[in-house]
């Protein structure tokens, strides 16, 4: 009641803060978003009711932060949701998430970026397999990008050599 009198004032509608649910992905970034998007609402209702709870700027700033790290993640798992993505979207995608997270510059988003090469790291032998192998579904004259997937040091000749077998059936 308090919250809303002032949410009234300041965006002339009725807007609830709402819960996340764990079984939706995007839930606490909604949650996090309207938290934010009513700061000063937030924080003249707890004038009002006089509690001894208050945010400093400090706190706000890591709640943006919070939200300008989980943007990208809403955007690729919105693109990678979509019904015309296939598997060689995935790669794209976290090359835009690691990008997005690299131009922000804040402790998060180093962080998480940090923890998504670590886990591309892991994967790297694997993916490159696949990738070649779809590169080639999707189009069959790829055979030279292919080539050159194989070609990187850290890729044996025997790659190329499974990845050719595969192809020549």
């Amino acid at each position: 009641m308090y919250l809303q009198k002032y949410v009234k004032e300041d965006t002339g509608k009725k807007l609830s803060l709402i819960l996340d649910c764990r079984t939706r992905w995007n839930s606490l970034l909604a949650m996090i978003e309207i938290f934010h998007k009513l700061k000063v609402c937030i924080d003249k209702a707890l004038i009002d009711i006089g509690s001894d709870t208050t945010f400093s700027d400090l706190e706000w700033s890591k709640i943006k932060d919070l939200i300008e790290s989980l943007q990208p993640f809403k955007l690729a798992v919105e693109a990678l949701c979509r019904k015309d993505s296939a598997l060689l979207t995935a790669e794209t995608t976290l090359k835009f998430v690691l990008e997005k997270l690299v131009t922000q510059d804040t402790m998060l988003s180093a962080e998480l970026s940090e923890a998504l090469r670590v886990r591309k790291k892991e994967e790297k032998e694997r993916r490159t397999v696949v990738k070649g192998i779809l590169i080639y579904l999707q189009n069959p004259k790829n055979m030279m990008m292919i080539h050159l997937l194989c070609q990187k040091k850290s890729y044996a000749t025997g790659n190329e050599k499974y990845l050719r077998k595969s192809y020549s059936r």
